[in-house]
Formats: C-alpha cells, sequence, structure tokens
C-alpha cells in the first residue's frame, strides 16, 4: 500500500499498488480518444511496487508519479485518484439532493415542474436538460400539446431517448382488444405496478399516451413513488425493508411465441451506497413463488403485505385522467403506476426506453454522475 498525501487538504489515503498501476493513464495503458485501455490485466506483475525513492510529487504536490519495479513510469493527478475511492463515492451520493421523494401533497406542490411543452423541447436543449432533470427528480415528467398520434408520440421520446424495442414493438398501440395476453388489453381495473418483472432487464423509462378515449367513462391513471414508499417501510419496519431487498420474486409472462421468467427481489439497493436502485413490483406477473423454504414464506408475506398497504395509501397515490395532447413519461425503475376501470373505447400509445439510454442521456447532460 502507498501513502499519498493531498497537497490541499492534507487528507493522507492508503492505495493498493496494483489498482494505482492499473489505474495509469500514460498513453502506453490508456487510450484517451476511446476512454479505454490498452493493455491485459496479467501484464502487470503480481508483486508490482514502487522503485525504491521511485515515488515524487510534482506540481504543487498535485500530480504524482510513480516509477515501477518493472521499469514503467507514471504519472497521476491527485484528484483523479482521491475522488476514485469508494468512500468519496458513498459521500457523493449519500449527500446526493438529485431525487425528491414524494407522496401526493408534496407532488401536487411541485407538478409545475415536470410539465414541458413539446414545441419548447423542440427548439431549445436547456429545456430538454429541464425535462431530463425532472425525470430524475420526481421520477415522472408530462410533455404538453403532442399531436395525438403514435409517429408524434414517438418523435417526442426521440427529443431525449432511443425507443426500446421489445416482443410488444418500439412503439405499441393498445385498446381493450386482446392483442396480448396482459391484464392492461382490457378494461379491467390495473392496480400499483412496473412493467416488465419478467425480463432479465426491465425497460428503465415508460411512455404513455392516450390518444382518444369515446363513448365511454373511467380510466384515470395513478402514479406511486416507489422510492418514497420504500424509504417508508424502512423507516417502520427495517426488518421488512431488509427482507423485502434480499429474497427473490419470480415473474413470468406467457403468450404463444413468448415465454419470460425472471426473479429479482421487489426493492434492490446499490451494492455500494446502499441506496434504493430499483422498485419491482407486478401481483399479476407474479410466477409460482419458489425462491424461499415453506417455513419462511410467511414472514415474507407479512413484509410484502406491509408494502402494499403503504404502497396503496390514498396518501401516496397521484390520480389524473390522461387526455389526449399529454404525454406522460415515468420512471419504471421507480414509480408505480395503475389504471382505473373504464367503459367505452380507449387508444393508448406508448413506449419502452432501456435503463442505459435513459442514464446515459443524464450523464451526458450533466445531471447526474
Amino acid at each position: 500500500m502507498l501513502d499519498i498525501k493531498h497537497s490541499q487538504s492534507q487528507e493522507v489515503i492508503k492505495v493498493n499498488y496494483f489498482w494505482l498501476r492499473d489505474h495509469c493513464r500514460c498513453p502506453r495503458c490508456y487510450n484517451v480518444e476511446t476512454k479505454q485501455r490498452r493493455y491485459n490485466l496479467l501484464d502487470i506483475p503480481r508483486d508490482i511496487k514502487p522503485e525504491n525513492g521511485g515515488v515524487k510529487y510534482l506540481k504543487d504536490g498535485l500530480v504524482l508519479e510513480v516509477t515501477w519495479n518493472d521499469g514503467h513510469v507514471s504519472e497521476y493527478d491527485i484528484d483523479f485518484i482521491f475522488n476514485s475511492q469508494v468512500e468519496k463515492l458513498i459521500k457523493r451520493k449519500s449527500t446526493s439532493t438529485l431525487k425528491t421523494p414524494w407522496n401526493l401533497p408534496i407532488i401536487l406542490q411541485n407538478e409545475r415542474y415536470s410539465r414541458f411543452r413539446f414545441t419548447d423541447l423542440l427548439s431549445s436543449d436547456v429545456v430538454v436538460r429541464d425535462y431530463v432533470a425532472a425525470l430524475v427528480r420526481y421520477g415522472i415528467a408530462f410533455i404538453d400539446d403532442v399531436p395525438a398520434n403514435t409517429t408524434m408520440t414517438e418523435m417526442a421520446i426521440r427529443l431525449a431517448f432511443p425507443v426500446m424495442k421489445t416482443f410488444f414493438g418500439e412503439m405499441f398501440t393498445f385498446t381493450d382488444a386482446a392483442d396480448h395476453a396482459d391484464t392492461a388489453y382490457s378494461k379491467e381495473y390495473l392496480g400499483s405496478h412496473t412493467d416488465n418483472t419478467y425480463f432479465c432487464d426491465a425497460a428503465g423509462v415508460q411512455a404513455l399516451h392516450c390518444l382518444q378515449h369515446v363513448n365511454g367513462e373511467g380510466g384515470e391513471n395513478f402514479f406511486v413513488d416507489g422510492l418514497h414508499c420504500g424509504l417508508e417501510l424502512k423507516r417502520r419496519n427495517p426488518k421488512a425493508f431488509e427482507l423485502l431487498t434480499r429474497v427473490h420474486l419470480p415473474a413470468e409472462y406467457i403468450e404463444e411465441g413468448q415465454h419470460h421468467i425472471h426473479s429479482a427481489p421487489m426493492i434492490r439497493l446499490d451494492p455500494v451506497t446502499q441506496e434504493i436502485i430499483q422498485l419491482r413490483l407486478n401481483v399479476y406477473d407474479r410466477a409460482v413463488f419458489n425462491t424461499i423454504p415453506q417455513e419462511d414464506m410467511m414472514e415474507f408475506y407479512e413484509a410484502f403485505c406491509e408494502f402494499l398497504e403503504i404502497v396503496q395509501s390514498p396518501d401516496n397515490q397521484w390520480r389524473f385522467k390522461l387526455y389526449p395532447g399529454t404525454v406522460v413519461v415515468f420512471d419504471n425503475w421507480r414509480v408505480y403506476h395503475g389504471r382505473y376501470s373504464y367503459t367505452g373505447s380507449r387508444t393508448m400509445t406508448g413506449c419502452y426506453v432501456q435503463r442505459t439510454d435513459f442514464l446515459s442521456k443524464a450523464r451526458v447532460l450533466g445531471i447526474i454522475d
């Protein structure tokens, strides 16, 4: 281990020799154009260490030069080394104010910050950034004044993100006709859920646009912030919260030509920061629950039901009617959505966005690290 001192903060950290050599950014080791390493990790000797006297501080102590015992010479920016430590990552994430957990009173106070006009998004990169930032902060945003057809809905989404292709297609348009073996293709009540629990990698973002609703009533949509609900469960019952972060709940989707199965916890935590990074809930797609012994079942069901009580509380449910012209875009890893039953004929269109594309856009715009 090498002791490294920051000349400005006077902080001292210990850094593993092999890690330091692995993070050399010289032209032989790192391609600055592609941002990729250029070597085989096995090229580094396991007993790598600095030569005697091979450690020097340059440029007022802000650059570290190391001559290694294999003859290689590396230079490092001191800030790069310090900012690359896990302790710094945890501190950055834990002090983050990027996300605002919300219940009904909170989101009603902040709704205006998540509404954007289609023409403004078309003409302003600043507005696009504000729109993506709203998705990061609240997990939900609206695009208003979108012509009520699938083509213009797709254009509105592609202003920020590429569209994800699944067996539903890229853009999907649905009514109550049974085009797929899914409760969404009906007029029935749909409880709070996330989509794609049966996929190995659920869509990160979903968009919905009501194109028409004629000769009937009902069909109000509702949204619930899973982040708020998860944190509330953790506050009320830490043991139940821990259980839901650990037990894998199987999900399944079956129709002709399709059979998807995936198991994962209902609440997924970042392995480093322990922050909630994904909520996964769909009572309709649950498969046979066979991932824990029978003697542990009741403890899990108690935790599951307690969480559902929070999710289904009217204080956490934001309910409104979607009308032609407004596209709602929401974080499928965070926000639960549902729909009340309806009569008449209703046509919806929408799409998914991959999680990686959503986060990539947020990083490019400087919203997240």
